[in-house]
């Protein structure tokens, strides 16, 4: 993939894992009529009160709710009191470039800048990603919006540095937004905090969620940031590369941590008590030279860790209480995580040494209770593998006694994914659903996937009573970033 097309999935990427506002709007920018005028009626909209006139306004594009401030004076004094909700996008106006219609990222700069110059009341939710960045922070507009936002108590901010480039500095003043209860940036160069006083909890004493999204950011920042937000509950890392410093994750509130395509030479959770989840996802290779990028992923303390994936053999190599994790190494209490009741695993059957991590795997979490596993396809074919590997592996606690849930998706119907499924129902003792995504959704593969299925009929099954079913879906996973990250979901891997 070209170093453009790399961008461009990279925006992509960063783009649907944003929060929306909290209300939808229609960004139809209609000039505002009037409500005395034409349908033959009063204006019985005035006559509402400014509680539910302001309800209505929040609702509003922000050019419409700014718009209203031209009905009457009532309607000034309700837009100023309504807690600001600016998504910038309403505000995008495209200009004839050559024949070619294209953003007019300038115009909605000023526009940003009229809009909070001109609301000074409360902010709720400001998010701004059709900017031009670089010329706001060149003239001072990204610092004057900062201290705005800061003024009127912003709750939820998104800020995405486009046009690129990635150079741009995100201002220190991003650290003075005390009210920040949701912080998503992307595409930004993250202010140097090593000046800065440690476990300070005023920084930001309300944060709840942080989202870095393709932002350049030095390990010691991100132990600055989880130290200054004593109530923050969600990590995420998008599109992020650190390829040189570990991140070592210290936080007595933090409950979900995802490394969404985004990589650390060492992940290390050194001290996170309430740990819920860790969700690790990665669709691309990364290449140094001619060799795979590797990621330790280091377990320390973690003792509420329930839900873990997808680990991948070939991209994470594990570690748990000081022993790394290889085939061979012999599991003891100190270097399981017993708390964990779903894992998700990302595999490449083809590849020997990887399936022979798959049980070691398994053997680290002995109390899994649903297991997902991804069928990555691959052209390599590393060793040759035996499919009687599968008969003369050991015992293995969680797989005998603890699962009763399997989801194998992206089932192609090869010979070596089939002796694992066999595997599966001949092992797993309190097994109660098998469940099999086919890979490919059309006709012609999915009856052939099916009539190959049918051999596991015949496979003398552990437990009495496991239900069986293939699932045909069109496309690549389901499995998303607002999914993975939603708490309220008790298994973000399930379909």
């Amino acid at each position: 993939m070209g170093t453009a097309a790399v961008v461009e999935d990279t925006i992509r990427v960063v783009l649907t894992c944003l929060p929306d506002p909290p209300f939808r709007t229609t960004g139809s920018s209609r000039p505002y009529q009037s409500p005395s005028g034409g349908g033959g009626g009063g204006d019985r909209i005035s006559r509402l009160s400014d509680a539910v006139l302001s309800n209505i306004v929040a609702r509003l594009p922000a050019k419409d709710a700014a718009r209203t401030t031209a009905l009457s004076r009532r309607w000034r004094r309700v837009w100023a009191s309504t807690p600001l909700v600016l998504d910038d996008s309403d505000l995008l106006v495209f200009h004839d470039d050559g024949g070619c219609s294209t953003p007019n990222w300038l115009a909605v700069t000023d526009t940003v800048s009229h809009v909070l110059s001109s609301h000074r009341g409360p902010i709720r939710f400001v998010r701004l990603t059709c900017c031009y960045m670089a010329l706001a922070s060149h003239n001072g507009a990204l610092q004057y919006w900062l201290r705005v936002l800061a003024a009127g108590g912003v709750e939820d901010l998104v800020l995405v540095n486009r046009p690129l480039p990635t150079s741009v500095g995100l201002p220190i003043d991003v650290l003075h937004l005390a009210s920040l209860r949701t912080l998503y940036l992307g595409f930004w160069c993250f202010p140097d905090t090593a000046t800065l006083p440690r476990g300070r909890a005023t920084v930001f004493p309300c944060l709840q969620e942080i989202g870095l999204c393709a932002t350049v950011i030095h390990a010691r920042d991100i132990d600055h940031l989880l130290a200054c937000s004593p109530v923050l509950e969600k990590f995420a890392s998008i599109t992020s590369i650190y390829f040189t410093d570990p991140v070592r994750i210290r936080s007595c509130s933090l409950r979900c941590l995802v490394f969404w395509e985004s990589l650390a030479n060492e992940l290390d959770l050194v001290v996170a008590p309430r740990l819920q989840r860790l969700i690790l996802w990665q669709s691309r290779q990364w290449m140094i030279g001619s060799v795979h990028f590797r990621s330790r992923i280091r377990i320390g303390s973690a003792t509420e860790l329930k839900v873990l994936g997808y680990l991948e053999p070939s991209i994470h190599q594990l570690e748990i209480g000081g022993t790394i994790i290889d085939s061979g190494t012999k599991m003891t209490p100190s270097n399981m995580v017993p708390s964990v009741k779903i894992l998700a695993l990302k595999m490449q059957f083809r590849i020997r040494k990887e399936v022979k991590m798959l049980p070691t795997f398994l053997r680290c979490f002995p109390n899994v209770e649903t297991l997902h596993v991804l069928s990555h396809e691959t052209d390599e074919q590393n060793g040759k593998f035996n499919l009687k590997f599968w008969e003369e592996v050991g015992s293995i606690s969680c797989l005998e006694t603890r699962i009763t849930k399997v989801v194998f998706d992206r089932f192609r119907g090869e010979r070596c994914e089939l002796a694992f499924l066999k595997f599966v129902l001949e092992r797993a003792e309190s097994l109660l659903k098998l469940v099999v995504v086919l890979a490919n959704g059309d006709q012609a593969s999915v009856d052939e996937m099916l009539a190959k299925l049918k051999s596991l009929t015949t496979v003398k099954r552990a437990s009495d009573f496991p239900t069986l079913l293939a699932v045909a879906r069109e496309g690549d996973s389901a499995w998303y970033f607002e999914r993975a990250s939603d708490l309220s979901v008790t298994d973000p891997f399930d379909l």
